[in-house]
């Protein structure tokens, strides 16, 4: 019994990941040769840690296909996540298995008969805990840091069968983006029964920006009325679209009119919740709809066409779903990329992302959303007429984070400088966009004279978020977290200024994090595969976001296990 990499005391850390050698070790005998002999006590342990929320994972050189079958005939198969059987060495196979599920080798027991094999296994993953036999773990099985956290339902078993799933598509060359949709089992559902869901519609039309391509926007309530009289108009046709998958149900996330006369056939609103982005939700209705003629107003996120062909979304109702979704409440804040996020850490989510106001882009990963008095907003003459957040939008954010679980932040764009002071004493940060438009609008002149730019310094931005992050801790109720996500510091080769901000500002929430128990920063560098990233950095594909949901949701378990732990690289207090 020794830690792989040092001769020290074992099990110094909670253990999440368990990794057995097979021939005399799981079972006794050597599958390719006299036959093998199962040991019901290791079958007994692989289960009991399921229980604990402990994961067991397999690394043998063997015939693949026969220990599979070995081990189906077991019926222990489905609990083991990831199994490597080769031939190749078994240190890299193990790193590889610790690196695809996301852990550090400190959370990780191997248990292997041969030394020599542990001491290969110690140099790849420095700080492992190397067992020589079953029977060691056993007498373990009380020691705090294999208790984990009850778990009958097999919930993160099966989380971590989803997370080792996709990587298998990786690892055999199916890991494209369609390859992972492919596997996402994605229905959609298209409904007429538009008045019954008109809320919900203009919500979609005024909320959403990038995946909205005609920008008719319905306002007022005579934009409203307009609208209800086009739903029973002659010539119009209208629907809402709805969303599943293998990972939940999105509910209404799409809405479209079109309008057929003798001389066109076009479409006067066809929008879609960033949620969906990158599925080929929209593509899939614009094909169902026979393509009508549409004049997209920029700017969109994605051309409408942006696959060769979407083959894979399937028609059907929603009856037969079942959301594997977690069930806890959820908050988030920044840009409309955390509607992707969300959608894969929770079923239950308040969302303050950007949205339309007027025409206008208006952002909520302001920090004065949290930081200002909501009665002074509430009597400002200015605030209705610019893109900002209003006072509504600063108590439900304050009820939401009162009652939430887990609130989860993007917050890099508030280092931007466009932070603007008003005549009415309150500073609010714009949207860069939103700044250029409004200069070229009616409203520049008046927007000269009621705002002045607000100079500051990277330090002094810094501490304005270090107050809105204590701000927030003090609003969420005990056992919740505030998980503040680390900025993406990769392919910036070309952009050096861009990445040493980036890392500034890394360093300076990891900081933060510290000072405050209920904190927790996650590393997007180190949950998430470079190979998901646009070329902006800033923004991912949907398995990015899925990999950085699982992280999250995995945090949020860990938090409920321990009082402390080290995470991806970010430090959980």
């Amino acid at each position: 019994m020794l830690d792989c990499s040092l001769d020290k005391p074992i099990l110094k850390n909670p253990v999440k990941l368990v990794v057995w050698d097979l021939d005399e070790t799981f079972w006794k005998g050597t599958l390719s040769e006299e036959g093998i002999t199962p040991i019901v006590g290791n079958i007994e342990l692989v289960k009991q840690l399921a229980q604990r929320g402990i994961i067991s994972s397999v690394c043998s050189k063997n015939d693949h296909g026969s220990a599979m079958a070995a081990l189906r005939d077991l019926d222990v198969l489905d609990y083991f996540v990831l199994p490597s059987v080769s031939f190749q060495p078994k240190g890299r196979s193990i790193s590889g298995i610790v690196s695809a599920l996301q852990l550090r080798p400190d959370n990780v027991v191997f248990i292997d008969d041969n030394p020599s094999v542990l001491a290969e296994a110690g140099h790849h993953c420095p700080g492992m805990v190397c067992l020589d036999s079953p029977h060691q773990l056993a007498a373990l099985m009380d020691s705090p840091f294999l208790q984990g956290a009850l778990d009958n339902e097999l919930t993160r078993l099966q989380q971590y069968r989803l997370l080792a799933g996709k990587h298998d598509l990786k690892q055999t060359g199916a890991g494209s983006d369609e390859s992972f949709l492919r596997q996402s089992d994605i229905h959609i559902e298209i409904d007429f029964a538009v008045e019954e869901n008109i809320d919900r519609v203009i919500e979609l039309i005024n909320r959403s920006n990038q995946l909205n391509y005609t920008k008719r926007r319905v306002e007022t309530e005579e934009d409203r009325r307009r609208l209800l009289a086009d739903l029973r108009a002659f010539g119009f046709k209208a629907g809402i679209v709805r969303v599943r998958d293998r990972f939940g149900n999105y509910g209404v996330v799409g809405f479209f009119m079109t309008l057929a006369t003798l001389r066109e056939y076009r479409l006067e609103h066809f929008v879609f919740s960033c949620r969906i982005m990158n599925m080929g939700v929209e593509q899939y209705v614009y094909e169902y709809l026979n393509r009508p003629q549409i004049e997209i107003v920029g700017p969109v996120a994605n051309p409408i066409e942006t696959f060769a062909s979407v083959d894979w979304i399937k028609d059907g109702s929603p009856d037969d779903v079942v959301s594997t979704l977690r069930q806890y409440k959820l908050v988030v804040i920044g840009g409309c990329d955390m509607l992707q996020l969300s959608t894969y850490c929770s079923a239950d989510s308040s969302e303050f992302t950007n949205r339309q106001q007027n025409g206008f882009m208006k952002r909520l990963d302001d920090p004065f959303l949290i930081l200002d008095d909501a009665e002074r907003v509430r009597k400002s003459e200015l605030r209705p007429h610019i893109p900002a957040f209003n006072a509504d939008e600063m108590l439900a954010l304050k009820a939401a984070v009162e009652e939430g679980d887990l609130t989860v932040l993007s917050l890099y764009r508030m280092m931007e400088i466009n932070y603007f002071r008003g005549v009415d004493g309150l500073t609010v940060r714009f949207d860069e966009d939103a700044v250029r438009d409004i200069l070229k609008s009616d409203l520049a002149l008046w927007f000269v004279r009621s705002f002045n730019f607000v100079p500051s310094t990277n330090e002094e931005r810094q501490e304005i978020i270090r107050l809105a992050l204590h701000k927030l801790s003090s609003w969420a109720k005990p056992g919740a977290k505030i998980v503040v996500l680390l900025e993406n510091t990769r392919k910036l080769e070309s952009n050096p200024d861009e990445k040493d901000l980036r890392q500034r500002y890394n360093a300076f929430i990891v900081d933060t994090s510290k000072t405050l128990d209920n904190l927790v920063c996650i590393d997007i560098n180190a949950v998430t595969r470079v190979d998901w990233l646009f070329d902006d950095g800033f923004h991912m594909s949907r398995e990015g976001y899925y990999e950085l949901a699982q992280a999250i949701t995995r945090v949020f378990d860990d938090s409920r296990k321990q009082p402390a732990a080290v995470f991806a690289g970010a430090t959980i207090r």
